[in-house]
């Protein structure tokens, strides 16, 4: 199953969960599972994936609006350094440098079996 097919089924059940909540009942069960459905969402909505670690930070950094000189700031670093870690990265990247580039972007690094 495709990830937006996840996110599709999880937004219909939420939906359900909606329109079977007692609205005079802030505690009721379905609200609080419709919640739990629409943040279990904006979870799977913000994943981004791909094969080559390189390319996963640049679409990061797209989506988040950084460059290399802010990346290499919260990395404590120098622009150079990370323009070396992409660069490279595009044949082979350190995990090391992976993990310290999502960890500073505000990601986890998730391994999924397919």
């Amino acid at each position: 199953m495709l990830l937006w097919e996840i996110i599709s089924r999880l937004e219909s059940l939420a939906e359900r969960c909606d329109s079977m909540t007692d609205k005079d009942n802030s505690e009721s069960v379905w609200k609080v599972d419709a919640e739990a459905l629409r943040e279990a969402v904006k979870k799977l909505e913000g994943e981004v994936g791909g094969e080559n670690a390189a390319a996963v930070i640049r679409q990061i950094m797209e989506r988040e609006d950084v460059n290399q000189k802010e990346l290499a700031e919260r990395m404590g670093c120098v622009r150079q350094n990370v323009s070396q870690m992409l660069n490279r990265g595009v044949v082979n990247m350190r995990y090391d440098s992976f993990y310290r580039m999502a960890k500073v972007l505000g990601y986890e690094i998730v391994l999924r079996k397919t």
